[in-house]
């Protein structure tokens, strides 16, 4: 019996001692696994970005990249009978369309960039609508009136700067270049390939026209230097923004008279004002766009800001925001 108790314990100890080891061995060999797995799957998502990178770069390469964004605001309402309202029976409308558009081609030695954003903006008001002939009617009278377009060709002179040529249109869709600016240049861009999208132009060559839009106010022009900066980043995830900041200065200090139909809130009426002022002008452009809200639909907002004494003496604004859809 005793002889049968140590052989039993003696098996039982060999076994226990055999799976152990064999324990510690499965371990040993599933870290070693584990480690080759991670070394491997390191390269594999290096591989995948150098990969992703390389599309980019072969898309951007082969030809022109192309895109299309329209942006659509609409806001209805009205009362019928509500007391409350200061104007119990009314109605509003207000309709804004926005267009912002790129049309790039990329190449080793040479670049070609053309922009093109455009808003416009209606609305109606009627304060009565009891009164058939009272109000300014359904979107009938045009708010924001907005057309601004660019095109550059550049040869590269390295990877970071060019020379190149520009041509920049400042106007409106309805009332074209009444007023307006156009302006011609050349000189050197900036378009640093650590900052793939910033474009810093420098043009000291340029010519301005400046169109009025006033009877007896004569158009001008000037020469002068054109500064022009493009930047757009991702905020956040699903969320970029936008800049475009342009800027004439005339080499000239020479004041052309002016004429300005400005609106007089004592007198409820336009006055006439004289002035005399210079064509340096300033536009920028900020579009925030929040993409894919819903099934490829997004939020868009922009807002423009513009100082250009030769059209108006104060700075110019408009905004708008609304869904967007990119082509």
């Amino acid at each position: 019996m005793r002889k049968f108790l140590s052989f039993t314990l003696f098996v039982f100890f060999a076994v226990a001692s055999l799976q152990a080891q064999s324990l510690e061995e499965l371990k040993a060999k599933k870290a070693d696994l584990e480690a080759k797995q991670a070394a491997e799957q390191a390269k594999a998502d290096a591989f995948k970005g150098e990969l992703g990178d390389l599309a980019k770069q072969i898309e951007v390469l082969s030809g022109w990249d192309t895109g299309l964004k329209g942006l659509v605001g609409l806001n209805l309402g009205g009362s019928n009978n509500w007391v409350a309202n200061a104007n119990r029976n009314s109605s509003f409308s207000a309709l804004n369309i926005g267009v912002n558009a790129h049309a790039n081609i990329i190449k080793e030695k040479f670049f070609w960039r053309n922009t093109l954003v455009s808003n416009i903006g209606w609305q109606g008001l009627d304060n009565n609508t009891d009164d058939k002939s009272s109000g300014t009617g359904f979107l009938n009278d045009r708010n924001v009136d907005a057309l601004i377009g660019s095109s550059l060709y550049g040869y590269r002179l390295n990877q970071d700067i060019a020379i190149s040529a520009l041509g920049d249109l400042n106007t409106s869709v309805f009332s074209f270049l009444k007023p307006g600016t156009f302006d011609i240049s050349a000189g050197a861009t900036i378009t640093p390939h650590k900052v793939p999208n910033l474009v810093i132009i420098i043009h000291p060559l340029a010519y301005h026209f400046a169109f009025s839009a006033l009877d007896g106010v004569k158009s001008q022009s000037a020469p002068g230097a054109k500064l022009k900066a493009t930047y757009s980043f991702n905020l956040t995830d699903g969320i970029t923004w936008s800049t475009n900041l342009g800027a004439f200065m005339p080499y000239s200090n020479e004041q052309f008279p002016i004429q300005y139909n400005e609106y007089n809130p004592t007198t409820d009426m336009d006055e006439l004002i004289s002035a005399e002022e210079g064509l340096f002008e300033y536009t920028w452009i900020n579009t925030i766009n929040v993409a894919d809200v819903w099934k490829g639909i997004g939020i868009g907002l922009t807002f423009g800001m513009r100082g250009a004494k030769f059209e108006f003496p104060d700075i110019q604004t408009y905004n708008a925001i609304g869904f967007t859809y990119g082509f």
